[in-house]
Order: C-alpha cells, then structure tokens, then sequence
C-alpha cells in the first residue's frame, strides 16, 4: 500500500472536483493524466483500471492493493473520511444529506444527463439527425439548471450547503468545487454571459478562485478558470 495517492484524471473535466479535495486536505498524491481527447480512456491499458472508461479514478494511497475508487462523489467521500477535522464532508445528518442532494444533482442531473445531451450526443443515439433536437434540448435543461442553482445560493449563504443551525456559517464542501468547474464548462463551451445570469453563481466562483486550494489545482492542471470567451 503506498502512502500517496495517484489521481487518473484530465484537465477541466470532472476529476477536477476530487483534485481539488486532494489539494485542499493536503493529501499526499501524484497526477496520472488521461488524453481524453485522443480517445486513451478507451484504451485496453485504461479500460483494465477502469472498465467504464472514465474518469476520475483514484488508486494508491491507503486503498488495498490492488484496488481503485472510481466516481467523483465516492472518492471525495473516501478522501475526506482522511481529515474529518477538516470539515469539507459535514457529520450533521441534514448538511450530509444536503451534500449528497447536490453532488447527486450535478453530477448526474446536471452532468451525465443535461450535459451530456450537448457534448455528448452519441451516448443517446448513434442517429446524427437527432443531435440538433438534443442540442436544443440540453439547452433548455441547463437554463432551468441555473435558475434552480441561482435560488439556491441567492439566500446568503457562502457555499452551497447551507447553515443547519442558529447562526452556523455555510462551509466549503465538494459540491462548491463541482459547482466551480460546471460553471466554467458553461463558458467555455457555450459562450453563455455567465456574470449576467447568474450572479450569485458568479460569486461563488469568486469567493472560490481565491482559496490557495482552487489555484494550486488549476496550476497543477495548467488550467486558466477564465477562458477567452469570459
């Protein structure tokens, strides 16, 4: 068993979550970056760590030998189990199933199904002639999908889990780094004036950007959170 962490995971994409939970708990780790792109998740190598063909996967580190951890809101459970001091997983019985109500949401709601509808369209049909009505589709998924995420943090809170007691601060969880890197592919990929639809959103990409935590993982990643198109 290794005392690091190895983190299979490609820049900008979901395993940006449970990169960010390695940084911010300061777990030892090492980086095994996937080309997602030149289709290597797909690859008999890959396919053998992970037979779903995705990532993150997490190995190494205190899991037995032999064994991987897949699933971004599995290995941020895992990891944060680490550090309970660290409060990034709430031990309230409310905050912790407030958590999981939104890891659950943006990670297949939002992820594996209305994004997917967009950048994804060969998951549903292998028909091209339905990737338009997909494409529209996904769109009006994602509008309701920030209407709902702006109600949520318009309230006051800092983080997206809320307070659960008189005067308790909202802290940071693993949804905030879900909730930083959905909002980047919204304006990298689509271009969407994010600041004027969601600003309350925006603001919590902002309080995020400055954690020490937030920057080392997008350097790590070589990864600027504003894309041109900001």
């Amino acid at each position: 068993m290794s005392n690091s962490f190895t983190l299979y995971y490609a820049p900008g994409a979901c395993s940006f979550v449970t990169h960010a939970v390695l940084k911010a708990l300061g777990l030892p780790h090492s980086l095994a970056p996937v080309a997602l792109a030149d289709g290597q998740q797909r690859t008999a190598d890959y396919l053998a760590l992970n037979p779903k063909g995705r990532v993150p996967v997490l190995a190494g580190g205190s899991l037995p030998a032999g064994e991987v951890l897949t699933e971004a809101p599995a290995i941020c459970r895992y990891l944060c189990a680490h550090k309970p001091e660290a409060g990034l997983w709430p031990t309230d019985p409310l905050a912790e199933a407030r958590l999981m109500e939104w890891l659950n949401y943006l990670s297949g709601h939002f992820h594996a199904f209305a994004w997917a509808l967009f950048a994804r369209p060969a998951r549903f049909s292998p028909d091209e002639s339905h990737y338009a009505t997909f494409r529209e589709q996904s769109f009006k998924l994602l509008d309701e999908i920030i209407a709902y995420i702006e109600a949520r943090l318009g309230d006051g809170r800092a983080f997206a889990v809320p307070a659960t007691g008189p005067g308790a601060p909202s802290h940071l969880t693993p949804a905030d780094f879900y909730l930083l890197i959905q909002y980047r592919w919204i304006v990298a990929r689509l271009g969407w004036p994010m600041r004027e639809k969601a600003p309350h959103w925006t603001a919590l990409v902002e309080r995020l950007l400055a954690l020490p935590a937030v920057q080392e993982t997008l350097a790590a990643e070589n990864l600027d959170y504003w894309p041109k198109a900001a």
